[in-house]
């Protein structure tokens, strides 16, 4: 008996193809990637695409600013619909709590309490990597209980991570993962060049290499073929 994975469209033009459809459901996906990549408009994308289609989603930030300048940023695209703020699409700011003493238990919890009064069907936790300084050792026992936590609402979370010029993505985030994007932004012969590679998908007969990746006012686009 085949087992058919249900799929979540990111609402990105080009890469959902290339995933078979969209994301497994459910799953917890790495999005790394160096300054200026894309990974917030990536992120944006994919909340979007859910509210689009009936699927709350729910954004933790941890570090950038407030809700409503994040909001600023995000209504600059076309496919930014001011009806799903605050109902379809809802964020709730960690960053002040990670500026008081506190552990990964408690983190944890606050992050729980909210799945649990939004029931998304959709995650986003901005920068979950700069929470390594603050959990240290216990930084990875953190991610496997996020990782279960995520499986026990079906729901799929997208986290983001930085890369540094010795390390593409965060190790510690992706030994945990599901799946892992690698967005670039290289130089290449004075010019800046995107990209977009699928390193791991479970479950997923995804293309392999580098694509071609554009920003502009419709958000990212991405082309299979270059």
């Amino acid at each position: 008996m085949i087992c058919l994975i249900d799929r979540a469209p990111i609402g990105i033009p080009g890469l959902d193809e290339m995933l078979e459809g969209g994301l497994p459901v459910p799953s917890l996906i790495l999005v790394a990637g160096d300054v200026g990549s894309g990974k917030t408009t990536f992120c944006s994308q994919f909340l979007f695409k859910g509210a689009q289609l009936g699927e709350r989603g729910l954004c933790f930030l941890t570090l950038g600013g407030s809700p409503e300048c994040v909001l600023k940023f995000i209504a600059t695209y076309d496919f930014a619909d001011s009806k799903y703020f605050g109902k379809d699409i809802v964020f709730s700011d960690l960053e002040v709590v990670l500026e008081q003493p506190t552990n990964s238990d408690e983190v944890l919890k606050i992050i729980e309490l909210e799945m649990e009064r939004h029931r998304p069907r959709r995650v986003v936790i901005d920068c979950l990597s700069v929470l390594l300084d603050l959990f240290s050792e216990n930084y990875r026992r953190f991610l496997l209980r996020l990782s279960h936590l995520i499986k026990d609402y079906k729901a799929v979370a997208l986290v983001t991570g930085d890369s540094i010029p010795e390390r593409p993505y965060p190790v510690e985030i992706a030994q945990v993962a599901d799946g892992i994007i690698l967005l670039q932004n290289a130089e290449v012969n004075l010019l800046r060049r995107r990209s977009i590679e699928v390193l791991k998908m479970s479950g997923t007969a995804h293309h392999l290499g580098k694509y071609a990746l554009d920003i502009s006012s419709k958000g990212l686009t991405v082309y299979p073929g270059l």
